[in-house]
C-alpha cells in the first residue's frame, strides 16, 4: 500500500533535485527501465489474466467474470505490445507510410494517433477510477470475484490523482518547470498502472486457493470415561 505513494514522492523529489534530475530523467526515458518494467508487467499481467479467464471457465464461474477477465487480459495485452510499439523499437521496422502520417511519432501505435489529440491522461484517469470503482465492488457479494482488491486502493488514488493534474494540465499550463515534470511522471504513472494490473491478477489466482486450502479444525479434548 505504502509502495506507489513513496516511488511517486522519490521519483518527483529526484526530478526536482537538480543533482539527480538527469539520471531520472534517463530512467523516465523510451527503451529505458521504466518503460521496460511496465511492458514487462503489462504482459504478465494479460497472460496472467488469460489463465483467470480459462480457470474462470473450467470451474463454471459466471459469464461476467469470465468475460471480465477476458476482455482485462486483453487490454493489458494490447497496451503491452502499443508500450514497444509493436516490437518496432526492438526489430527496427518502418512504419508504414500512410500510417505514419497519422501517427504523432511516426510510431506504429494506436495512442499517438494525431486524432486522439495527444490525450493519454484520459485513458489513464479511466483507468485509475475504474479501479477505484472496483474496489468499491468489494461490497457486492455476487461482484467479489472481479472486484479490486482493497490492499490495491492507494495504487488507484496516485494514478487518479496524477493523471487528473496531467488532464488539466494539457488544456491549462500552469508553470514550465512544473508541466515538464508532470509530462515526465506520467511515464512512471503508466508503469503503477502496469504493475497495479499484474497484482490485481496475481491476487485474484491466489483467491481460488486461499479458498480451496482445508481448515484446520482443532478438536476438543476427548473425555475419558
Amino acid at each position: 500500500m505504502i509502495f506507489p505513494v513513496a516511488v511517486f514522492v522519490l521519483a518527483a523529489f529526484f526530478l526536482a533535485l537538480p543533482v539527480t534530475r538527469r539520471s531520472t530523467l534517463w530512467l523516465l526515458e523510451e527503451n529505458h527501465p521504466v518503460e521496460m518494467l511496465t511492458f514487462i508487467f503489462l504482459l504478465a499481467g494479460g497472460l496472467r489474466g488469460a489463465i483467470l479467464a480459462w480457470r474462470a471457465y473450467r470451474h463454471g464461474e459466471a459469464k461476467l467474470c469470465i468475460w471480465f477477465y477476458l476482455v482485462f487480459a486483453a487490454g493489458l495485452l494490447l497496451t503491452a505490445m502499443e508500450e514497444i510499439a509493436w516490437g518496432q523499437k526492438f526489430l527496427d521496422f518502418e512504419t508504414p507510410s500512410a500510417w505514419k502520417e497519422l501517427n504523432a511519432q511516426g510510431e506504429t501505435t494506436l495512442h499517438n494517433l494525431r486524432a486522439m489529440g495527444a490525450h493519454n491522461s484520459v485513458f489513464r484517469l479511466v483507468f485509475g477510477l475504474g479501479g477505484l470503482i472496483g474496489v468499491w465492488l468489494i461490497r457486492f457479494p455476487s461482484l467479489r470475484k472481479i472486484a479490486v482488491p482493497p490492499i490495491l486502493l492507494s495504487w488507484f488514488w496516485v494514478i487518479t490523482a496524477h493523471s487528473i493534474v496531467d488532464l488539466f494540465n494539457d488544456f491549462v499550463p500552469i508553470e514550465k518547470d512544473f508541466d515538464l515534470g508532470i509530462h515526465w511522471l506520467s511515464e512512471l504513472v503508466e508503469m503503477l498502472i502496469g504493475m497495479a494490473s499484474f497484482l490485481y491478477t496475481y491476487l485474484h489466482g491466489r483467491m481460488p486457493a486461499a479458498a480451496a486450502r482445508p481448515i484446520d479444525v482443532i478438536s476438543p479434548p476427548r473425555r475419558e470415561s
